[in-house]
């Protein structure tokens, strides 16, 4: 009943509605900074992981846990794939290096003015999101994480990931990638 409440609210909302916008059956629980502890929110659902992590990331910094609970997922023989906006890997304290170094590939997402998602999709059955960014400054925020329990959501958050994944273009160094970016001035 309030699956079909909620998709008549929201169809009057607008006049075409993408079919992933209402899923009924999702187990949602949310965490708020700086009065919680999202990063240990985060790391909860990455230990729990058992076969993939997509992540996409706008802040991305070593010092919150969230990329350490990434490396160990990847040591745990977890796929982790991750997609950044084009200036994370540039800037101060990035961890997209020490993610590159411990066998995580990545993409960087050029074709964005700014990729700004901040999302993982767990094992396809699992989503987080919010404002929270994947950094140790986050905690001190006022953000909020998500996580969403829903193969039918996680499926749609997939489908972008990959859909950004299929314009963005593979890491390879630090020093390359951001002395190659500021001289086209891609932003």
């Amino acid at each position: 009943m309030f699956a079909a409440a909620l998709s008549l609210a929201l169809a009057s909302l607008s006049p075409v509605l993408p079919a992933s916008s209402v899923t009924s059956g999702a187990a949602i629980a949310v965490c708020f900074s700086p009065e919680e502890d999202c990063a240990a929110f985060a790391n909860r659902a990455i230990d729990n992981a058992e076969r993939e992590i997509l992540v996409g990331a706008y802040g991305l910094t070593t010092g919150s846990g969230i990329v350490e609970a990434l490396i160990r997922a990847k040591e745990r023989g977890i796929d982790v794939r991750l997609i950044a906006d084009k200036t994370t890997p540039c800037e101060r304290n990035s961890a997209v290096e020490v993610l590159a170094a411990a066998g995580v590939p990545i993409w960087i997402d050029d074709h964005s003015r700014i990729a700004h998602a901040k999302t993982m999709v767990i094992d396809g059955a699992v989503t987080l999101t919010g404002s929270y960014n994947w950094t140790r400054g986050a905690a001190a925020n006022s953000e909020n994480l998500n996580l969403i329990s829903s193969p039918a959501v996680a499926a749609a958050y997939a489908a972008h990931w990959r859909g950004r994944l299929a314009l963005s273009v593979r890491f390879d160094r630090k020093a390359d990638w951001c002395r190659v970016a500021s001289a086209q001035t891609r932003w």
